[in-house]
């Protein structure tokens, strides 16, 4: 989990009010989070704006389906994982959320994450709105539009209701809407990175596939805000860390989640739709296991406010702290979590890149533009090239040179990119993956515009 997008403003919020992201938006429509079983038999649809000012948070209900008292759960991150703050935001009248309604919730410190779920009276509960773009919206000092999310679900359009068109459908969020949006830099199936590290503060890397030690060095972090994992994280020997330490946002793992042998920081909330197995670590956040949990050692920490939440057996092993143990909470049921259903988008005709000066083979140079089958590039000479766009429209991108220094935007959406070099910023879309060779490199996130400024010179 991320097209376009309806927003509306809300005059009689005053104060400071951000837009959320698109991510919104392809969390909700594309993929359903669900926090127990049975879910309700038709998932409401809600379209809300959300808002704030310096000490309130306001989701007003702007169309769609009423809600009755005890129908929904309002789960709200202010710090310490989701919490159910369902009965502290007041309804401005009524027993129903209705068109025109507002639910106000007091608030001192920024909100990092809200999400709206539906409940039916056999106890299932199904998301139908992941706001997980609220950060600072309190305490902010940028005015803008207020945020419209629309939940998707049974309302009219839908398959319960196909009578009349929807507010938005999926297939129109773009894939670049949420690579822009959710600052994607990072998205195919593998990543294997031999280098030091990689940052993006702020941004999002998605792997479709598995994170192991065998394609991941043991030595490096992985210093991303988001961390989509559509698979298993399986990492031994070594300290190779996940999650930014200076904006640290969510890890979400659809597996297991094994961290063995080495000492490693963990920033960020985990969720796991797995069994999850610690050893060595430090957990700077709080843990989501929808599985068993395994603690090994006395050196696996849960710093400071951290808790694991888990929904099936604790095993301890070598003598874990009995205030590491007291910190492990038993539940029914944990949050859940979406991943992006994106899939790798086309490529756009031949004519077009022609159009646009992008030609078939050539050095890399600064605003270099190559738009061909494959492309590898190994200069005899040094390689520092800015703002450079590389398309492979069939095969792989493979860039080689010790100390080569490398900006721009790589795409690949039949193969894979390669680079071996001292260090690369930007943005890579690969289908078949990431791959850095050579150790001691540094990967840097940019926003893919910052190198294209004019949409519709988006190369897919």
């Amino acid at each position: 989990m991320m097209r376009s997008m309806d927003e509306k403003a809300v005059s009689e919020i005053i104060g400071v009010i951000l837009l959320i992201s698109v991510t919104v938006l392809g969390v909700a429509l594309v993929g359903v989070m669900y926090f127990s079983q049975p879910a309700p038999s038709e998932i409401p649809h809600v379209s809300v704006v959300a808002g704030a000012t310096s000490t309130t948070f306001t989701l007003s209900h702007e169309g769609g389906d009423a809600l009755a008292k005890g129908s929904y759960h309002i789960y709200v991150d202010a710090g310490n994982g989701l919490e159910d703050k369902t009965d502290e935001f007041i309804l401005t009248g009524g027993d129903a959320w209705s068109i025109g309604e507002k639910l106000t919730y007091s608030v001192t410190d920024p909100l990092r994450r809200v999400v709206i779920s539906a409940v039916d009276p056999s106890g299932g509960e199904v998301m139908i709105a992941d706001l997980a773009s609220v950060a600072n919206m309190v305490n902010a000092d940028v005015i803008d539009d207020g945020g419209y999310v629309d939940t998707g679900g049974s309302g009219p359009g839908s398959e319960s209701d196909p009578g009349s068109e929807p507010d938005l459908e999926p297939e129109e969020i773009s894939f670049i809407s949420y690579v822009i949006n959710d600052s994607v830099f990072v998205y195919g199936t593998a990543l294997k990175y031999s280098g030091n590290a990689i940052a993006g503060p702020g941004a999002t890397i998605i792997i479709t596939g598995n994170l192991n030690s065998a394609t991941f060095n043991e030595g490096a972090s992985i210093a991303v805000s988001r961390i989509y994992i559509d698979g298993d994280v399986t990492l031994g020997t070594g300290s190779a860390s996940l999650g930014s330490s200076t904006d640290p946002g969510y890890i979400y793992v659809n597996g297991d989640l094994m961290l063995h042998t080495g000492y490693r920081e963990i920033y960020g909330d985990v969720y796991v739709n797995g069994s999850c197995d610690l050893e060595g670590v430090n957990m700077h956040n709080n843990v989501y296991v929808n599985g068993d949990l395994t603690l090994r050692r006395s050196d696996t920490f849960l710093v400071d406010n951290a808790r694991i939440y888990y929904t099936g057996t604790l095993t301890t092993i070598n003598s874990v702290r009995p205030e590491t143990i007291a910190k492990c909470i038993h539940q029914t049921t944990v949050p859940g979590f979406s991943m992006p259903n994106l899939e790798t988008p086309s490529i756009k005709p031949a004519d077009w890149y022609e159009a646009r000066g992008y030609v078939p083979v050539g050095d890399l140079t600064d605003d270099m533009k190559i738009f061909a089958d494959s492309y590898s590039y190994t200069p005899s000479g040094d390689l520092r090239a800015k703002n450079v766009v590389v398309i492979a429209k069939n095969g792989d991108i493979r860039i080689e040179k010790g100390g080569g220094h490398v900006t721009g935007v790589f795409f690949a959406p039949e193969g894979k990119v390669t680079f071996k070099g001292n260090s690369l910023e930007g943005v890579v879309i690969a289908r078949d993956g990431f791959f850095v060779e050579s150790g001691g490199t540094t990967v840097t996130f940019k926003n893919i515009d910052q190198y294209i400024s004019n949409p519709n010179d988006y190369p897919f």
